[in-house]
């Protein structure tokens, strides 16, 4: 169930009328409007570059008062925001620079949506000095702060916007009713901040000033005109549907994709998270966009940017762009976009009499192999047990005592040992076989003469030519100096990457020497590894990552 109010928000829903103002009657207005809900403000420091994206926090200590909210937003050094209690007279529509919708006609597109439900004026505002926009839209009377922000998701859901973070975002947003703890709405900045760059904008998305008292002159007269019968209709039928919105499973692919797109709007919330952001833009992208290559990567890298909570949690801004390469593609070699034919054979023949203990092992098993080789490939894979441990239990979404079961997979210690194993197995032919000497040497010399009446021929004369046995010469028998038995085939050809790269794929499969000696045998005829041409090897290390 969804609803506008959560558990514990009736004991702070708006600021009492005891609370004193600002003196200053701009500032007044200032705190009727924006200053209604005063808990869990946000703020950040003004960046040293006016471009860079602040980094916010939120402010849980102590509640933003009338007369200190007013101080905050006069701080040219410091960015203040605020939260939408119960009830309302705005909203706000975040068209983020780079974006669709953040130019004159996109703008326009906007405005002529709202027109449906009633909402026929709007101050368009440049958010800061990134170029971002934001739609303000007033109103002349409060309204239920949900209703209002379901009536404008269904609005401009129905008319194709993509309503996500990097585009198009809604404040107030329909938040999830909190059962147990209370879910605030999202937090947005004060509009025109001395030296945060925000600044009121004609339709041609010129700059007509930083006025405040302008704004609210422009705020009262765009709240006057506002069809609110309309929009009051509109906002019943939004809940209502929302409200009768049948509670049925939805279809893995779309619940995939639901939590790709949550884990996104989020952005990073601590340190850490890089990387699996990384994989989750571009597996997005790649997966329910169609777009690969160059794009997925200049696609993966505005999102990541614009992401919140890069500037202050991601550690990797200095090498970002090296990052997300790596990470698009490893995730264009794994995944594939919908609809299309897979990059790779996700054939597995059906069994069930496995039971079902079986197949979570060799689910645990599955992910952290893909884990480990995904942390790899990006040089993100610790050297130190402990924190390897932490870094593949995280990526592989398994406990650490489901790890500690499976050491072969990712220990050290215990990889050299299969490492060891499988080096002995696929060496070079040459080094299969310990070097033989090529005369043996008798325990003791000892001299051999033959009876004279035995021998078949005379005794060379001491000074005849075959006296010196060292010597040879043409007339003499050559028995055994041509071959008289079939020689030994010549061995494949060693290629060191192609060697490199099927060890390398046994060992993420974690397979035995056993194991793999028999998928050898059962793939080419029962040859043995040393058997192998370079062909049947090459067709080795294809069936080995199908």
């Amino acid at each position: 169930m969804t609803a506008s109010i959560g558990w514990g928000e009736e004991s702070r829903r708006t600021t009492p009328r005891s609370e004193p103002l600002p003196a200053d009657p701009t500032g007044q207005r200032l705190c009727e409007i924006f200053g209604q809900y005063r808990w869990n403000f946000i703020r950040a420091d003004l960046p040293d570059d006016a471009t860079a994206k602040a980094a916010w926090t939120t402010v849980k200590d102590y509640p933003l008062r009338p007369r200190v909210l007013w101080n905050h937003w006069q701080d040219a050094n410091q960015l203040i925001g605020v939260r939408f209690t119960h009830d309302t007279r705005y909203a706000l529509l975040d068209l983020d620079a780079g974006g669709d919708y953040c130019t004159g006609a996109g703008v326009a597109q906007i405005r002529a949506a709202l027109e449906t439900i009633g909402i026929t004026r709007t101050l368009l505002l440049r958010s800061s000095w990134s170029g971002g926009l934001h739609l303000y839209i007033p109103f002349a009377e409060l309204v239920n702060t949900f209703n209002l922000a379901v009536a404008l998701k269904e609005c401009l859901k129905a008319q194709g916007f993509r309503l996500q973070a990097g585009q198009l975002e809604i404040f107030p947003n329909v938040k999830a009713y909190g059962v147990q703890t209370f879910i605030e709405y999202m937090g947005h900045r004060l509009p025109l901040q001395p030296g945060s760059g925000s600044c009121l904008l004609d339709d041609a998305l010129n700059p007509i000033g930083a006025s405040l008292a302008r704004f609210f002159w422009l705020w009262d007269g765009a709240a006057a005109h506002q069809d609110m019968d309309t929009l009051r209709h509109a906002m019943k039928i939004g809940r209502d549907n929302h409200r009768k919105r049948p509670k049925r499973r939805s279809h893995p692919v779309d619940s995939w994709r639901h939590d790709l797109d949550l884990e996104i709007t989020e952005g990073w919330t601590a340190h850490g998270q890089t990387n699996h952001l990384l994989k989750t833009i571009a597996c997005y992208g790649h997966v329910f966009e169609g777009i690969q290559g160059q794009a997925l990567i200049d696609y993966t890298l505005r999102i990541a940017l614009h992401c919140p909570g890069y500037e202050q949690y991601c550690r990797h801004q200095q090498d970002i762009e090296r990052k997300v390469i790596a990470w698009v593609r490893a995730v264009e070699g794994y995944y594939w976009p919908l609809g299309s034919t897979p990059t790779r054979d996700t054939s597995h023949p059906k069994n069930t009499l496995v039971p079902f203990n079986q197949q979570q092992m060799e689910d645990a098993q599955h992910r952290i192999r893909t884990a480990y080789a995904e942390l790899e490939q990006v040089g993100e894979l610790p050297e130190q047990i402990t924190a390897r441990v932490k870094a593949i239990a995280q990526a592989a979404k398994v406990s650490q005592q489901t790890l500690y079961k499976h050491l072969s997979l990712w220990h050290p210690t215990h990889q050299a040992g299969v490492t060891a194993q499988l080096s002995s197995l696929l060496a070079p032919e040459e080094e299969n076989f310990e070097a033989m000497p090529e005369s043996p040497e008798p325990l003791e010399i000892k001299e051999l003469h033959p009876i004279e009446k035995n021998m078949k021929g005379e005794a060379p004369c001491a000074s005849g030519l075959g006296s010196d046995l060292n010597s040879f010469s043409p007339e003499r028998g050559v028995r055994g100096d041509e071959s008289s038995f079939p020689q030994e085939v010549e061995s494949a050809a060693y290629d060191p990457d192609l060697h490199e790269q099927i060890q390398t794929q046994i060992r993420n499969l974690g397979w035995s020497v056993e194991v793999i000696r028999q998928f050898i045998a059962d793939q080419f005829e029962g040859k043995c590894w040393a058997a192998l041409t370079e062909e049947e090897r090459l067709l080795l290390l294809y069936h080995l990552r199908g």
